[in-house]
């Protein structure tokens, strides 16, 4: 059935019995032969309807011998792999008995972490999908938005939960009848608030367990200078003359222009700035005193990740816009942020702020963030780095808000990269025109891809 460096599997007959079994034969010279004992025996002893019983175990000097039940079915990976459309339920239904197997070993005695779950060790059998099977698990759902995006969800597709809520409501705004709309409103919004609850304390547990590693693509790009070729055409003017608010700057360019003829053949003063600014380019005192700048992350994941990581000196700043989980000070955001949708002034001609309730536009009156935010963005030129973020709708407020400001230069993606080459970059330049109202400066302020750069390159095998 299978070999490795260590051992031999195979599928064997019980002679009396007359039934299959499977004999994992084991060299000790190849492994620890105490430890691989111990194991045996201690899931010798375990009774679970979905764990392979252990009926024997041999061994002499040269080998251990394991005699297990035999599973007739296939890997969840093969099952995947081979299945098309695979229902919400079935999903369901391995998860809970997963779920079932893994409080069974850690209630045990002597408590057993297993340390390999993963898709190649879970056999389906033929039961899976057998409706009279005792071990089929049904799902009853007392949250009806959560069954909602479990229904949309699958192995191989993610569900976006804040889409899935503003979808329900505008699917409000057609029921006419007043009171039951205003009651359907309250249950969304109630059934909503949970999913946020078991979002903030699902985040807040794996980011307790997740060792944090920091990536020099990453690194780097907070490092880097902003290059005058990704500054969109129309807003090169308003860069260059950004410099010019530095006195240094102003009576450096005074000098110069009188000690270099070149100047003569400029028409215009725009176009000396630019031929100044163009020579001063060259020069890596210049561009590492003027083009650094200062960064701020705008984070929107509700953890400290890109804090701990990536805020390097005193200069750079952090706005959590969303919020942070566990502050009470500054709580999550969770909801939609489309007031450009045409159907938003619908909603607000309801008269019921309960429709209001997790409109993220609202939300962010509870803090101060999006006013530094503003702030911000009101100081001057700016360049935006996209890492991480689909640029969704659910966030179109306020994307159009830092995209379509006059101080915006230029928008560079720092794209998604697959291990087979392929790349999320087209797909995040669709997103992104959702957020832009005047579409001949978004082809003008988005960097094209030649310019921009996987947030974290994949590592390419080099053939021997």
């Amino acid at each position: 059935m299978a070999k490795t460096n260590h051992s031999n599997v195979y599928l064997v007959r019980h002679i009396a019995l007359d039934t299959l079994r499977v004999a994992k034969v084991i060299r000790k010279a190849d492994m620890d032969s105490d430890t691989i004992l111990r194991e045996a025996r201690l899931i010798k002893n375990l009774k679970h309807s979905h764990i392979p019983v252990i009926y024997d175990i041999e061994e002499d000097d040269i080998s251990i011998c394991i005699i297990e039940e035999y599973i007739s079915g296939k890997s969840l990976r093969s099952y995947i792999n081979d299945t098309d459309n695979i229902k919400t339920s079935e999903i369901c239904d391995i998860a809970v008995k997963l779920c079932d197997i893994l409080e069974y070993l850690h209630n045990c005695d002597n408590e057993i972490i297993h340390l390999d779950i993963k898709p190649d060790n879970i056999i389906i059998d033929e039961h899976n999908n057998d409706s009279s099977s005792n071990v089929t698990v049904t799902l009853t759902f007392t949250n009806h938005f959560f069954e909602r995006i479990s229904h949309q969800c699958s192995l191989v597709n993610w569900v976006d939960i804040e889409n899935e809520y503003y979808k329900a409501l505008k699917e409000l705004l057609q029921e006419e009848n007043y009171q039951k709309q205003n009651e359907s409103i309250h249950t969304l919004n109630k059934e909503f608030d949970s999913v946020k609850r078991l979002l903030e304390k699902y985040l807040t547990r794996i980011t307790e367990n997740t060792e944090l590693k920091k990536h020099q693509s990453i690194q780097d790009a907070f490092s880097s200078y902003v290059e005058f070729e990704e500054v969109a055409t129309c807003k090169q003017t308003a860069f260059i003359n950004s410099f010019f608010s530095n006195m240094d700057i102003r009576f450096d360019f005074d000098i110069d222009r009188h000690g270099d003829l070149s100047y003569n053949e400029c028409l215009t003063k725009d176009e000396e700035l630019r031929y100044y600014i163009d020579k001063k380019l060259n020069n890596d005192n210049f561009k590492k005193e003027n083009l650094i700048p200062n960064t701020l992350i705008l984070n929107f994941n509700y953890t400290k990740t890109a804090e701990k990581l990536y805020i390097k000196n005193g200069n750079d700043k952090i706005i959590n816009i969303h919020g942070e989980l566990n502050n009470e000070n500054n709580p999550i955001i969770f909801g939609y942020g489309d007031e450009l949708d045409d159907d938003y002034e619908r909603i607000e001609r309801l008269q019921n702020n309960d429709f209001l309730e997790n409109i993220k536009s609202i939300r962010y009156h509870k803090t101060r963030n999006y006013r530094k935010l503003l702030e911000f963005v009101a100081l001057g030129p700016y360049q935006v780095f996209i890492m991480g973020h689909s640029c969704g709708n659910s966030d179109r407020t306020l994307l159009n808000t830092l995209f379509e400001h006059d101080n915006c230069l230029s928008i560079k993606v720092f794209y998604r990269q697959y291990e087979d080459g392929t790349d999320n970059y087209i797909d995040m330049i669709k997103n992104i025109s959702r957020n832009f109202n005047n579409k001949p400066n978004m082809r003008d302020i988005v960097v094209n891809r030649e310019s921009c750069s996987p947030l974290v390159p994949v590592k390419k095998e080099v053939a021997e």
